[in-house]
Order: structure tokens, then sequence, then C-alpha cells
């Protein structure tokens, strides 16, 4: 663990009581990822994913970056206390604040960043792609993350409502490659000149750049990345979900289950 994602994960504890999911990868080996307590979703990116941001960030020194969605804002600070060590000056979110118990994971996120002291972060309320122009106030992007609604079209119109405020360098970082909504907006990226490379990471993200340059060095910082990975078949995202939302949904209850024989336990053993 860096220790960027150490001061992540410690004041997030801090802040709100949170819980491991996919300990061990959902799609890959990685992970952990984590939730609210009591919660299913949102569920926040890997640890493992979380340090192919900090690669990015130490290689390229972005300066700006966006990010759909933020949710409790575990992948925000975490990016934003990275850029902070290498001259970042600005990390903007938008979100809906609709997803699972949204207006919570907002404070949380807000608590979480005055926490860490990341004057560069700064999120904002609102829906892409209406919402986009004035959140990121016409500044060029550096880095983009695309990462809120995953279905198609949404994904498509988050990518196209940024793209007019990146350049040639921008690196767009996509999560959840094996959702559906993913790969019909990288073929629309295709058509805008991008190369894009998927990573087996956790929940398999991908990464994508116009400039053929810097294509040729995530290529040889990422070698176990695949160039134009066809997508995965129309039913592997709902077994996956299916199977997934099964096991958190048992965490869930069984939690209080097991703290009451616990507690139990403890009493009798007082006794």
């Amino acid at each position: 663990m860096t220790d960027s994602l150490r001061r992540i994960v410690s004041t997030l504890n801090e802040v709100a009581e949170t819980s491991l999911v996919w300990p061990r990868g959902l799609m890959h080996p990685g992970g952990p990822h984590r939730v609210l307590t009591g919660t299913l979703f949102p569920v926040s990116i890997g640890e493992d994913e979380c340090a192919v941001f900090g690669r990015l960030i130490e290689r390229f020194r972005p300066e700006r970056t966006f990010i759909v969605g933020n949710a409790f804002g575990f992948s925000s600070c975490y990016i934003a206390d990275v850029m902070r060590q290498y001259g970042g000056r600005s990390v903007v979110t938008l979100d809906s604040e609709v997803e699972g118990r949204g207006q919570a994971c907002a404070a949380i996120a807000r608590r979480l960043a005055d926490s860490l002291e990341l004057s560069l972060l700064t999120n904002k309320k609102g829906q892409s792609p209406d919402d986009t122009a004035w959140a990121v106030e016409n500044e060029q992007q550096d880095l983009v993350f695309i990462d809120g609604d995953h279905g198609h079209p949404q994904v498509t119109r988050d990518f196209e409502a940024i793209l007019p405020h990146t350049a040639e360098h921008t690196i767009f970082v996509w999560h959840d490659f094996w959702l559906p909504g993913i790969f019909p907006c990288l073929q629309v990226a295709a058509s805008y000149g991008f190369r894009w490379l998927w990573l087996p990471t956790s929940c398999e993200m991908v990464i994508g750049v116009r400039d053929t340059g810097m294509f040729a060095e995530l290529q040889g910082m990422f070698s176990f990345g695949v160039e134009n990975r066809q997508p995965h078949s129309p039913l592997v995202a709902p077994a996956i979900l299916t199977k997934a939302l099964a096991l958190q949904a048992w965490e869930v209850l069984a939690k209080p289950v097991r703290s009451r024989r616990h507690t139990r336990s403890r009493i009798q053993g007082d006794v």
C-alpha cells in the first residue's frame, strides 16, 4: 500500500464506516474495493486500480483532471493526493448524487477531501453531459476519468461532453469495461482518433489517448494490456452482477447477526 493510499484509507475510516468487498478482485485478481457499511452500492475502485492512476500521474504529471462520478470520494481523493505531490493544480468531480445513498455519499466525499486538506479537489453536483462545461469552467483537462452511469449511451454522452475540453495528449480512463456501456463508447472514441488499451485490473480499466507517442509509452508501462480487446458476451454482465449482488447482500444481512453472536459470546464469557 502506497503512502497516498494509506492516507486515504486511514482518513476514510475516520469519517465513515466502510466494508471491504471483492477482496481478491471481481473480474481479475485485484481489489479490495470498498462500500459504505450496510449498502450495496456505490462500490469504490480497487486498490490495484488506484495503483494504475498512481503510475499515470507520476509519469505524465497532469495539471488538471476531470472525473465523472464521485460517490464517496475514494478515487478522487486518491488521484488528488497523488497529483498534489507532482504539481497538480485542479481535480474536479461531477456527480448527480443520486446513486445509492447519494447525498450521504457526497457529504462523506467532502469531509474526506477536507480532512485530507485537498484544496485542489472540488466536488460539484450536476449531471453530465448538461453540466460538464460549467463544471470544468472551460479549462483544458489533462486526465479524464469516466466512472458514472455505465449504461449505453450515457457513457458516450459523458465522453463527448468533455472531449472539447481536452487535447491530443489528454489521457482518458474508463472503469468497468465488463459492463455493456463502455465498449460502444470506445468505438466512438476510436472514430475521434483514440487508441485504447484494456487492462486486466479487478474491474477492468481502459486507458486511451490520441497522441501516438504517449500511447506507445502507455503500452510500455502496461505491457500486460491489450489494444482493442473485444467485448465480453452480453451474458457476462448480468451473471457477474447477480453473483456480486448476492454476495454483498449476504454480507450486509449477515454482519448484524455475526455481531450479535459475538456480543452474546463475549457476555457469556464474562459471566
